[in-house]
């Protein structure tokens, strides 16, 4: 490590953190990979010059100057608890660090990469590894194989990472999970995270679990169920007359900036079984903290587009479960006719061969039809 230390010199902050998280991915890889994690975790301590905590102050309401509202997290959003509904989700980069771009976005501060981020999870969860598998490792798993998955860049994060955060940031963190498929951890991954005693938590976030797909897509990709595979930060509408956020006629059109790509196609990979097939494991969590946020004007606008997109959804639905509507629907003016022309055949077909006395029977009935059409007419 002495060498290392001596490039350090030579390096920014960011660059150290890239070096530093390229060290502990190489040490995951070892047969002895533990040990080698947390020996190289104690050289990167020695470093105290970096190791000073991070300033969190994060920014808690939506500027649409800055920031775009997530399209499809916001159909999700439709899945949760009441007293949430009214934030918004707010884009950021689906590439396997969302938790950490979540941070930055709210952080605003472009000293902090996600690689520091990531490198300072590694280093909380290893200093304080009996803490969080007393707490933690029934409903996630092993902390050690956690661990070895965090150390690798661009690793979806999940419950273990958010618990982690609320120490290196001194925040309390809100865990938000869509009520889709009902599963038995789904209490624990709504959940609140807070920091441990004696670290007093001096802000609080809210992070939403989602999906860079909507919910019909991702189905159809993973045998019609669904699990999370992104996540991002949920902020306060901003208050109706607020200038320094937004002014009072865009407040009414704060669903305008929204970015309707559909970012990774490819899903991304997942550490838990139960939440896709991935070379990982894991889960979430989170209660109720900080949303004594503002309701303004902007929930109205936000709540008919939602109302626009699920009614979109529902059309979705209705189609894949009723495939022979669709394909009337789709089918051409020339398939139309053939169609017609073969039903009329068969109805000529049958007609010659009914004896006569059910042909009067059904000359009787078409007539008793017709006369009780025309007596309600208006």
């Amino acid at each position: 490590m002495g060498d290392f230390c001596l490039q350090c010199n030579e390096m920014n902050r960011s660059q150290k953190f890239a070096r530093f998280l390229q060290l502990l991915e190489e040490a995951s890889e070892s047969v002895m990979y533990y040990d080698e994690i947390v020996s190289t975790v104690k050289q990167i301590q020695n470093i105290e010059s970096l190791m000073i905590p991070i300033k969190f102050n994060p920014d808690q309401v939506f500027d649409e100057r800055k920031h775009l509202v997530d399209a499809v997290a916001k159909t999700y959003l439709r899945k949760v608890t009441d007293d949430v509904q009214h934030l918004i989700p707010v884009e950021v980069v689906a590439d396997g660090n969302c938790l950490y771009n979540s941070i930055l976005l709210l952080m605003n501060n472009s000293m902090i990469t996600t690689s520091e981020l990531r490198v300072r999870t590694v280093i909380e969860l290893v200093v304080n590894g009996a803490y969080y598998t007393r707490m933690y490792s029934q409903f996630i798993g092993l902390l050690d194989i956690a661990i070895k998955a965090i150390c690798k860049n661009y690793t979806y994060s999940e419950l273990y990472e958010i618990a982690a955060l609320c120490n290196i940031l001194r925040c309390n963190i809100r865990s938000i999970y869509p009520r889709i498929d009902f599963r038995e951890d789904m209490e624990i991954l709504n959940n609140s995270f807070r920091p441990t005693s004696p670290i007093i938590a001096n802000c609080s976030i809210t992070i939403f679990w989602s999906h860079v797909l909507n919910e019909i897509d991702v189905r159809a990709q993973n045998n019609m169920t669904w699990s999370p595979n992104h996540f991002v930060p949920l902020m306060s509408p901003p208050a109706y007359g607020d200038s320094d956020n937004i002014s009072h006629q865009s407040v009414s059109k704060i669903v305008t900036p929204e970015k309707r790509t559909s970012k990774n196609n490819a899903p991304i990979q997942i550490r838990i079984p139960e939440f896709q097939s991935s070379p990982s494991r894991r889960r979430r969590s989170e209660h109720s903290s900080n949303t004594g946020f503002v309701q303004s004007a902007a929930t109205d606008a936000i709540r008919e587009t939602q109302i626009g997109i699920h009614e979109q959804r529902q059309s979705a639905i209705e189609q894949q479960i009723n495939p022979n509507q669709e394909n009337l629907v789709n089918e051409t003016a020339e398939h139309r006719r053939i169609r017609l022309e073969k039903q009329k055949q068969r109805d000529q077909s049958n007609r010659s061969n009914e004896t006569n006395e059910k042909r009067k029977i059904r000359l009787e009935n078409q007539n008793q039809r017709t006369k009780s059409n025309r007596l309600h007419e208006t």
